[in-house]
């Protein structure tokens, strides 16, 4: 979602097995203020901007008392370099945020985690439940809710601007009718739907928009002037442009009345403050409020990470982190106590390439010795060599892929997803920037391909061309 795209296929949480293991720590971090140390950083960051996998980059760095931002590209490709007060959107790490508003929510004994969200619902309205299990706060927080990743009533998925015009009341719509398929608690599964339904039901407790609750509960007193969601004119004229990929522009995400799973934007300077708040909390009740968020409130296994509320907790059981992406934007943020230390990166490109840039900056402040990427180059493949790609490809009932040619550009689009651009590493081979995947495309018959393979994260899946009336 706000999905941060995790993969083509489905929305999971990205591959982070650990960040660093704690026999590698160093006695102290580096001086962010040394030279030797801001050339490694750039030299981090270089391959990126090389390679065009973004357009634009600004890093926000703490390594144990000291902290820095670092600016790198363009806000467009004519724009200027991005400066401390550069506003992004920070996608699905708004799901952090509510996770918080939960928190203070707890600590003001206005609700309990473990208490029915049904009893948060506007009179009349419905939750599902199953074997009598009901969907607590809780659940809703760490993804155990047995909601879907998206509700089926949501139309405008695969558009340009997908949650703009969805309201709560399709929500409460979409849930008057809903049967789990499983209990409440019993798996994890990604929900943006649950996290943005949550934000909502504190909301509505609270009889305030989750502006109004962001603000008062989290931005204004940790000093966050350029976190929103709205924004004043002020904030928004700062709001850089979004690019799908380098070269092309993006519309920014507009949200309806529930915003807490993707809708929040900040700058670096802003997020630099919130990492530096979760290192070292206050000693009042926003302090409080951040630690019981921090608290690991879900174990985790081989499948998934456990989470704190909204946080992710990396294999590490030190690193909290989370991800987000919109359509023309990625962000990444990791807060490490143990270290301490912490990394912001907000980009003005949808790539979750960057993900690994982040990790590689936390391991780097740990004391681990990092290498710059390399990135895979392209080639130039004529239009009428590409033409043979085009097609419809059935990869699973109800799943197919649409490969077509838009302005000399390979766009593929997955079933209730936007269309990617992937980029050539041989006539037959294409690769997406968003996420680390490849499309083989396989079978050449008159002047077709018959097929294309996936590949991503080891797995190897096959997709056949149908015609059009198949795909129904």
């Amino acid at each position: 979602m706000i999905d941060r795209y995790p993969t083509v296929l489905r929305s999971a949480l990205c591959g982070l097995l650990l960040v660093f293991a704690a026999d590698r720590l160093v006695a102290a971090p580096p001086d962010l203020d040394d030279p030797a140390t801001q050339q490694r950083i750039r030299s981090l960051v270089q391959p990126y901007l090389d390679s065009e996998q973004v357009v634009g980059l600004s890093l926000g760095l703490i390594a144990g008392d000291s902290s820095a931002t670092f600016h790198f590209g363009k806000t467009s490709h004519r724009g200027e370099t991005p400066t401390d007060q550069t506003v992004y959107e920070i996608g699905s790490v708004s799901k952090v945020f509510t996770g918080i508003l939960l928190a203070d929510a707890v600590v003001q004994d206005k609700v309990k985690l473990d208490q029915d969200a049904a009893d948060l619902l506007p009179a009349g309205a419905r939750m599902p439940d199953s074997n009598g299990k009901k969907i607590t706060l809780l659940d809703l927080s760490i993804h155990r809710s047995g909601l879907p990743r998206l509700p089926s009533n949501m139309k405008n998925v695969g558009g340009e601007n997908p949650y703009a015009d969805y309201t709560s009341q399709l929500a409460l719509e979409f849930l008057s009718d809903y049967s789990l398929t499983r209990d409440p608690g019993d798996e994890m599964e990604y929900s943006n739907f649950a996290v943005s339904f949550l934000g909502y039901l504190l909301c509505h407790q609270a009889g305030k928009s989750y502006d109004q609750l962001l603000s008062e509960r989290i931005a204004k007193p940790l000093g966050m002037t350029s976190t929103t969601v709205t924004g004043d004119a002020e904030v928004l004229k700062r709001l850089v442009i979004g690019h799908s990929t380098p070269g092309k522009p993006h519309s920014t995400w507009e949200f309806a009345d529930m915003p807490g799973a993707g809708g929040i934007r900040s700058t670096v300077a802003d997020m630099l403050r919130f990492a530096k708040s979760n290192l070292d909390p206050p000693e009042d009740d926003l302090g409080k409020t951040l630690q019981l968020a921090w608290k690991q409130h879900r174990g985790g296994d081989a499948k998934d990470f456990a989470m704190g509320l909204g946080w992710h907790i990396a294999r590490d059981g030190s690193t909290r982190w989370h991800n987000g992406q919109t359509g023309g934007y990625h962000a990444m943020l990791f807060v490490n106590r143990q270290v301490p230390a912490a990394v912001v990166l907000l980009t003005n490109t949808a790539t979750m390439e960057v993900d690994v840039l982040a990790e590689d900056l936390i391991r780097m402040l740990a004391g681990a010795a990092v290498e710059p990427r390399t990135f895979q180059s392209t080639i130039d493949v004529p239009i009428a060599k590409m033409k043979r790609c085009e097609g419809r490809y059935l990869i699973a009932p109800g799943a197919v892929f649409d490969v077509s040619i838009v302005k000399d550009r390979l766009m593929v689009q997955l079933t209730g997803q936007p269309a990617f651009e992937v980029f050539p590493k041989s006539e037959t081979e294409w690769f997406y920037k968003v996420v680390r995947a490849t499309l083989t495309f396989k079978d050449e018959q008159n002047g077709q391909f018959k097929a294309l393979e996936l590949f991503q994260n080891g797995i190897r899946v096959s997709a056949t061309r149908i015609a059009p009336a198949e795909a129904e």
